[in-house]
């Protein structure tokens, strides 16, 4: 009757220990507990449990030396004593013999595999008894000497129980070697169907796109000339419409570029057209596109430059891209007569762009939005300028495209820098 049979665990961690109390008591055991090697032994004489279970490494005493204290008293040889341990070396299992273990389980440990152990030490205790102690024999193992005083029965059962252990986390290993062949498959199967749900997505944005954008172009179109009638011109409301439909496509009709952008560059189908290119034309150049917003604002564009910059290889309409976003992004989000300020220089094989505005900065736990297709950041232009949320989107996939890094550095506030780098060598 399990009832009848006392356990003392000498665990110090104190999850461990639980986890060992209830799995024994659930089967009927009794069990009291020890946080260490010497509490342990001073529980051990006072109550006589029929049954030692003990981790090896403890505070005050470890497991080898409570196990000795034991086996050598005359009085409690006869306990078995179980070792709890990792077997991480064999000198686990020599240390064992030493001291005259019983049986060793391995952490972690299966339930069952716990108990079967607990049985087999209860069912072969009175055999023990039967067994007189053999002389002592002294073996050398990895150049150290170790003196072994277990009886026959011992040495086998330790050993055994070692197999046992071996088996055991061998077959732990398979199962879980088959687990994760299954896992394996299952990702790959829901790998496959995302990248079909993926394509198609990348081809309904591009359809949505595609037929977006003739009407919008029309609607723009018609109000640009519109706007060009002197009769128009003489009514300020029919102006204010008009001109407010005109913005109203013009942003339309930017959203569904960079829809059709973005749709392409997700599809794995980001195509360069690589050329040398006097980079520094190309970020005077949209300096310009962008001095009709900036002067607006009354917002200073500063451009400032290493000497010598060489041609670097590039795709200059996407290259385009990049800058036109950074730029046109500092000033919306720039104070009225702020400045933004442009700096390339060059570092070892890189050249280094930076764009900084006196905006109003960016919060550091939003930085991984921001180049993500349709996050935003919680700022909002200073002027109430519409954005997409594909731009950076873009901008980081066409960088990366060209070997490139992007990253921003701001402060709440104060403003933000993006900067981005190219290698002057793109193969």
């Amino acid at each position: 009757m399990n009832k009848d049979i006392k356990i003392l665990i000498a665990e110090d961690s104190l999850t461990q220990a639980v986890k060992l109390q209830f799995i024994l008591q659930k089967n009927g055991y009794r069990v009291t507990l020890a946080r260490n090697g010497r509490e342990a032994l001073e529980i051990f004489r006072k109550e006589k449990p029929d049954i030692l279970v003990t981790d090896i490494v403890m505070p005050e005493m470890d497991g080898y030396e409570l196990c000795r204290h034991i086996k050598f008293d005359e009085n409690f040889k006869d306990t078995p004593v179980v070792l709890l341990t990792t077997l991480s070396d064999p000198k686990d299992i020599i240390r064992g013999l030493e001291c005259r273990a019983d049986t060793f389980i391995t952490k972690p440990y299966r339930e069952d595999f716990l108990l079967s152990r607990i049985n087999y030490i209860l069912v072969n205790r009175e055999l023990r008894k039967e067994f007189l102690t053999q002389p002592d024999i002294v073996i050398s193992f990895r150049e150290q000497k170790y003196v072994i005083n277990s009886d026959r029965l011992q040495i086998i059962d330790l050993l055994l129980s070692t197999y046992e252990n071996a088996i055991n986390k061998n077959q732990e290993l398979e199962e879980a070697n088959r687990e994760l062949v299954r896992i394996k498959s299952e990702l790959e199967d829901r790998n496959k169907e995302l990248q079909r749900s993926n394509e198609e997505k990348n081809q309904l944005l591009g359809m949505a796109a595609h037929d977006l954008r003739n009407p919008i172009g029309a609607i723009m179109s018609y109000s640009e000339f519109l706007l060009e009638e002197d009769k128009i011109k003489e009514d300020e409301t029919y102006v204010d419409f008009i001109s407010t439909i005109k913005e109203t496509s013009e942003f339309l009709l930017h959203l569904v570029n960079e829809m059709l952008d973005i749709s392409i560059i997700e599809s794995g189908k980001l195509k360069l057209n690589l050329s040398k290119v006097d980079f520094i034309y190309l970020v005077n150049h949209n300096i310009t596109i962008n001095s009709v917003l900036s002067e607006k604002k009354g917002i200073n564009i500063l451009f400032d430059h290493d000497n010598n910059i060489p041609d670097i290889i590039i795709d200059p309409h996407k290259m385009e891209q990049v800058l036109n976003n950074l730029i046109s992004n500092s000033v919306k989000f720039s104070y009225p007569g702020s400045k933004v300020e442009i700096l390339i220089k060059k570092e070892a094989n890189l050249l280094i762009t930076s764009v900084k505005d006196e905006g109003k900065g960016i919060p550091e736990e939003e930085f991984s939005r921001l180049f993500k297709p349709f996050s935003r950041t919680s700022v909002q232009a200073t002027g109430d300028e519409m954005s997409t949320g594909l731009g950076l989107a873009i901008v980081k996939k066409i960088v990366e495209g060209h070997g490139g890094k992007i990253w921003v550095e701001s402060n709440v506030g104060k403003g933000s820098t993006f900067y981005f780098s190219l290698p002057f060598s793109n193969k």
